[in-house]
């Protein structure tokens, strides 16, 4: 994948999900019997960005697990060798998306061929408003492990080996940053206000 579907904040509850694929069932926590207590899924939380948010997925249905499995996001399908993963605040979930239920403030992830990449990145900043000409210092960690990643780039910048860049603005207004490198999951964004 060469891009981001969609990155922003949802505010989500457990529902009905229907897919091409899977048809109409429940997706709210308690599927599989696993809770009594209904809540937001990973899944319900998709497809409510999906359905506000101008893109589209698709999912198999199976009943003996009670879940659904995304087969597509957008145009990006499964293949033999490649499936989208889960993870809550860049750790691989264990449960389906639908059994497992997500928390107010988590970071939601459905990653493309997450198992053959090498790193989750993760980019930090101290400062999200600074002058124009200042100085940013930006890091770039894997989100697994804190361990600092060198050779990411952001814009056209590279990391060191303490995974550290630093960036200097010379246009006003809101810049939007992200890290990637080839073999790892792309990170998060960071906005930044350049002011006078």
């Amino acid at each position: 994948m060469k891009k981001t579907i969609f990155e922003g904040s949802i505010t989500t509850k457990g529902h009905r999900v229907t897919t091409l694929s899977g048809g109409t069932n429940k997706c709210d926590g308690t599927n599989n019997n696993l809770s009594q207590i209904s809540g937001p899924t990973l899944i319900s939380t998709l497809n409510l960005a999906a359905m506000t948010n101008d893109f589209t997925w698709d999912g198999t249905y199976n009943k003996l697990y009670d879940d659904y499995f995304v087969t597509r996001i957008e145009n990006n399908s499964i293949t033999d060798s490649k499936y989208w993963s889960t993870l809550i605040d860049y750790k691989m979930t264990e449960i389906g998306g639908c059994q497992q239920k997500v928390k107010q403030g988590q970071n939601i992830l459905f990653a493309y061929d997450a198992f053959n990449k090498k790193h989750f990145l993760k980019l930090e900043t101290l400062k999200k408003t600074i002058q124009i000409g200042s100085p940013l210092t930006i890091k770039v960690t894997d989100g697994q492990t804190g361990q600092p990643i060198d050779g990411a780039i952001v814009g056209d910048k590279q990391t060191n080996i303490q995974g550290y860049i630093t960036i200097i603005f010379y246009k006003l207004g809101i810049q939007i940053l992200k890290a990637h490198r080839l073999d790892s999951i792309r990170s998060n964004q960071v906005i930044i206000n350049v002011t006078q």
